[in-house]
């Protein structure tokens, strides 16, 4: 399931908009309570990062695993932030 879920979120359309439970639950094939228990798992896992607002959850993949510690402002050129980045680019 973690896999499913890391796969959609990393679509260049989701890097930037995020997921709801509605789009997992058409991922995964599972109804959307269902789905939304399966994000908040990948969030507790350290996987997905949550926004919610008054239209509902959004989950987006976790950046912060990639700061580095010694150096915040250190932009990677490889990684999930890069693809990110790049996704925002290509957006813009």
């Amino acid at each position: 399931v973690f896999a499913k879920i890391k796969m959609l979120v990393m679509k260049p359309d989701t890097l930037r908009a995020g997921i709801s439970a509605s789009d997992a639950a058409r991922t995964l094939g599972v109804a959307p309570t269902m789905a939304k228990e399966h994000l908040l798992s990948a969030e507790s896992k350290g996987l997905l990062c949550r926004d919610v607002s008054p239209d509902g959850f959004r989950f987006y993949i976790n950046l912060f695993s990639e700061i580095d510690r010694d150096d915040m402002c250190l932009v990677k050129d490889q990684g999930i932030y890069a693809s990110w980045v790049q996704a925002d680019h290509t957006h813009a």
